[in-house]
């Protein structure tokens, strides 16, 4: 509920007009009712006025009139309600807890977020707004008018009222059930699409397409056989509630027949009245039905928005890390219920160009995530300077830190967006780091040059190209810490030892940290750190540990063999 009551209170403003103006008209709507029952009878007895007609006239335009402007809060909150929704997706992975967001599906996840934020917007703009601006208004004011004309008609209504919500207890059984399946299927489907979308080349070879096209098949039908069963219960209790309206309109006429009590005007009220009386009620018992159904779809997506948040990006001291020396004693990490690193040592001094190199699984990469606070150790400490990681600001800290990772991921926009994101720099020098990191060539066959699109995550370029546009960022960044986990993976082999060295070269007073397979690169760094099974097991530099007894050249020779 705190979601939507944060939604609320940021349309606060619209959201107080569009429920004042709806209440007026529904008002307005049964008095226009009631004022129609004084006209037919003034007319059957001779004594209609012209006053009377122009007085009708004026409630019968400002009705309209106002139904019109009506309009415009209805559709903005339709809009934006549903908006604001998917937008607190993207504020939660702001600030998620890496760890949490790691065990998420990008496909259930996004149909999550859709499912999640219409059935958001409608459990206020179509259950909420609902009932206070239209159904409770126009329910209670057509029962007050049934009753001023006739006391036994009204009681009549009200245990009308008690039978439609005995048949809507019954049938919400079945519909949730129903809604639950439908929800469950789609978030499959959509995991089943994004990932087909996403490895083309990979299913294709590989001939998983079918069984995907099968399995997103079998989807299609459950998720149409659950919405046909819905409709069809929906459409059973409309008619039956059609039958009981018209059965006590029946026996008002029955009753204005045989008790003669009745004058025309309060016979075409009541038909008019009973109508607008049992209708706020049908609607409903519709619109609960849709309520309960959306909270199952609000409630998947409330789990996603209540994942725990990293409280590190908020909290801790901002301090200054350009020249300090980055500690790790004694790391422990544990990734299901598997350790992954077991009691790691290092210590980097400013400006230091540090590689870690070790088999795949040996906990590289896993290293890189805990010293930018991504992962937290479950034991031991990370030390920046003679402050703990663990009491730092992330946020601030991110200011003084770069990462480059191996699957270089570029985001669905043009060339200069991915190197600078959102700086202001002149052409001519992102064209000249481009040219720096050998893309001249790729650049000048560009149509738009920088203001080329680059598609997700940068699916029109070879996989060079994505790194060394991904390294590029490096050259407009004032970060004091670079942190480089395979980014140079994607390059033949004399591409990436000058563009190390260019690196190198080029950030020589910043922090470089790179996880590489490739040993060659090694030789110009400071100090290399040699990973088996997450220990350190070896440390020096590239000739002390590049010796005939050594797992560091063990390992080198088998890693050169590979590559």
């Amino acid at each position: 509920m705190k979601y939507i009551k944060n939604t609320i209170n940021n349309n606060k403003k619209i959201i107080i007009i569009y429920l004042l103006l709806g209440i007026f008209l529904s008002v307005l709507d049964m008095f226009n009712v009631k004022f129609f029952q004084v006209i037919l009878d003034d007319f059957s007895i001779g004594n209609l006025s012209l006053r009377m007609i122009i007085i009708y006239g004026i409630l019968l335009i400002i009705y309209t009139v106002l139904s019109y402007y009506d309009n415009y809060p209805s559709v903005y909150l339709q809009n934006k309600l549903y908006l604001d929704f998917k937008l607190s997706a993207l504020r939660k992975l702001s600030k998620i807890d890496y760890s949490k967001y790691q065990k998420i599906g990008l496909g259930k996840l996004t149909q999550k977020v859709e499912n999640g934020a219409v059935a958001a917007r409608d459990v206020i703009y179509e259950y909420y707004f609902r009932i206070f601006r239209e159904l409770l208004p126009t329910m209670i004011s057509s029962l007050i008018f049934i009753f001023l004309i006739d006391y036994k008609i009204a009681i009549i209504v009200l245990l009308g009222y008690i039978l439609v919500f005995i048949i809507t207890k019954i049938i919400l059984l079945k519909l949730y059930e129903l809604k639950e399946k439908i929800v469950e299927n789609e978030e499959n489907m959509n995991k089943y699409l994004v990932r087909g979308f996403q490895e083309l080349i990979s299913f294709r070879i590989n001939k998983k397409y079918k069984k995907e096209i099968e399995k997103c098949h079998n989807n299609v039908n459950e998720i149409v056989n659950s919405k046909v069963k819905i409709s069809l219960v929906h459409e059973a209790f409309f008619t039956l509630f059609a039958l009981l309206v018209a059965i006590i309109k029946i026996a008002v006429l029955i009753y204005a027949l045989l008790f003669n009590k009745l004058s025309v005007g309060s016979i075409v009220a009541l038909i008019t009245l009973l109508g607008k009386a049992y209708e706020p009620i049908a609607i409903f018992n519709v619109i609960y039905v849709d309520y309960k159904l959306d909270k199952v779809a609000m409630n998947r997506y409330v789990e996603f928005l209540d994942l725990e948040d990293d409280k590190q990006l908020t909290n801790g001291k901002k301090i200054t890390i350009k020249n300090k020396k980055i500690i790790l004693k004694l790391i422990k990490y544990k990734y299901n219920k598997n350790i992954t690193l077991n009691g790691i040592n290092m210590e980097i001094n400013p400006n230091d160009k540090i590689a870690i190199v070790g088999k795949s699984g040996s906990g590289k990469s896993t290293i890189l995530k805990l010293i930018t606070g991504f992962l937290k150790p479950i034991a031991g400490e990370i030390y920046i300077g003679k402050e703990k990681l663990s009491n730092i600001n992330l946020d601030k800290f991110y200011d003084y830190v770069s990462y480059v990772s191996q699957e270089s991921p570029l985001f669905d926009g043009t060339l200069r967006e991915n190197i600078i994101f959102d700086q202001k720099v002149e052409d001519k020098d992102i064209i000249k780091v481009l040219k720096l990191l050998n893309l001249t060539e790729f650049y000048n066959k560009l149509e738009k040059g920088l203001d080329s699109e680059v598609g997700e995550k940068g699916i029109l370029m070879s996989g060079g190209e994505r790194q060394r546009i991904a390294l590029a960022r490096l050259f407009f960044d004032n970060s004091s810490i670079v942190i480089l986990d395979e980014a140079t993976s994607a390059l033949d082999s004399e591409n990436e030892i000058n563009i190390i060295n260019l690196l190198l070269n080029k950030l020589k007073n910043k922090t470089i940290i790179l996880v590489t397979h490739k040993v060659d690169l090694l030789k110009q760094f400071d100090y290399i750190y040699v990973i088996k099974d997450g220990v350190v097991i070896e440390k020096g530099k590239y000739i002390d540990l590049n010796k005939n007894n050594t797992y560091f050249y063990e390992i080198s020779k088998q890693l050169k063999e590979v590559s």
